[in-house]
């Protein structure tokens, strides 16, 4: 008796192992926890395809010997994970390139609607046919109404590779070009398998379609946190020392760097009074903020540690006093609303400041100079409110 599923099963199990220990890997340092627990979620639906796709395919084979309701009940658990898979991808976007709407709990109640539509349809396609069928001879078959499985996956994914596709082409970064164009992979994945599935019929060509995505976008993650910040997408403090360590030799009295440290005001307060959550929402909108003085300057800008960040720049012809007032500005116009709360505020910061010169080649030093004007600033502050009371 002949297996034509057997290798279809072993690869599968492949994935499932593959999966599971890049599952197990996935962990708060690759970005923010909501991303994080999107990006498991999306792992964690494909590996429950996995397993029932195996138990199809050995039912295929007469390996094993499901009733015709257990059949129906292995195919309804299969689409539901594919459909979950696709909105989990939709969240991970949402929340790794932030442009979920201001009115962000209503938006997310109804994008739930359509994957709890099929949802539904796929469970009770076991009793109505409506999704697929189990024929006669206990094989998986489409139905009449499979398409809408097809237009709800399809509307999960392309959203996101839209927005990828647009946020690559307008952004001035190449490190975040990269970024963004390997998301549109994704949408490659049920593009490929639709095509090769009919032609391939014992070759799990969605399975490894998914899990070339899942690794691809891991090694990406992996490799970017070498000289990369996970929550903000910007520089690390390891990258910032070698920039400085590069980059300071060549400044010169007539041409001297600008070394600019920020640390966000009363930030505790925010993790107190929303949660670390909002936190991670606040440091992303302050990143943001300065991505765009970056960019006006041409300067590198780092995530020197919690919430503090750094910004190294040509001085050509700017005082320090007047790029600090910039980056004072792009934070007012910085607006937040709370996620976790109906409120709303804004971003504040205090700068520290170091002009170097080349007389003194010393990141460490540099930096140390910048943070005890930071601090000083922060001291004034605090006496300030402390008068006021």
């Amino acid at each position: 008796m002949t297996h034509p599923y057997f290798p279809y099963a072993v690869t599968e199990i492949f994935c499932i192992i593959f999966a599971a220990i890049i599952w197990m890997r996935m962990n708060r340092n690759i970005g923010s926890e909501h991303e994080v627990r999107q990006l498991r979620n999306m792992i964690y639906s494909y590996l429950v395809m996995l397993v029932f796709d195996v138990l199809w395919a050995v039912a295929e084979d007469k390996v094993i010997h499901p009733a015709h309701l257990q059949l129906g009940f292995i195919n309804a658990i299969t689409l539901i994970a594919i459909s979950c898979g696709c909105y989990f991808w939709f969240k991970f976007i949402e929340d790794r390139l932030h442009f979920a709407p201001a009115a962000r709990k209503t938006i997310d109640r109804l994008l739930l609607i359509p994957l709890a539509a099929i949802c539904i349809l796929d469970f009770t396609s076991i009793f109505t046919g409506w999704i697929f069928y189990i024929d006669a001879q206990g094989s998986y078959q489409m139905a009449a109404w499979f398409n809408l499985q097809t237009i709800v996956n399809y509307f999960y994914l392309l959203i996101p590779t839209v927005y990828s596709a647009y946020r690559a082409v307008t952004t001035h970064s190449r490190q975040d070009r990269a970024e963004y164009w390997t998301y549109t992979l994704y949408m490659i994945a049920p593009l490929i398998s639709g095509q090769l599935e009919d032609y391939l019929p014992h070759v799990p060509i969605l399975a490894l379609n998914i899990f070339m995505v899942i690794l691809i976008l891991f090694l990406m993650i992996q490799n970017m946190q070498i000289y990369n910040d996970a929550l903000t997408g910007l520089n690390n403090r390891r990258r910032l020392n070698i920039y400085l360590e590069e980059t300071l030799p060549k400044a010169t009295v007539q041409r001297p760097m600008l070394l600019f440290i920020m640390d966000i005001d009363n930030f505790k307060s925010i993790n107190d009074a929303y949660g670390h959550l909002e936190g991670d929402s606040a440091l992303k909108a302050f990143s943001d903020a300065m991505k765009d003085v970056a960019i006006r300057y041409s300067a590198f800008i780092a995530r020197y540690g919690g919430d503090e960040f750094c910004m190294v720049m040509d001085a050509c012809g700017k005082s320090p006093e007047t790029v600090a007032e910039d980056i004072r500005q792009s934070l007012r116009n910085t607006h937040i609303k709370c996620q976790a709360a109906d409120d709303s505020y804004k971003l504040m910061a205090s700068i520290g400041f170091a002009v170097c010169d080349g007389t003194e080649q010393n990141p460490e030093l540099e930096l140390a100079r910048a943070d005890r004007m930071l601090y000083e600033e922060k001291a004034q502050k605090a006496h300030q409110r402390t008068t006021a009371v």
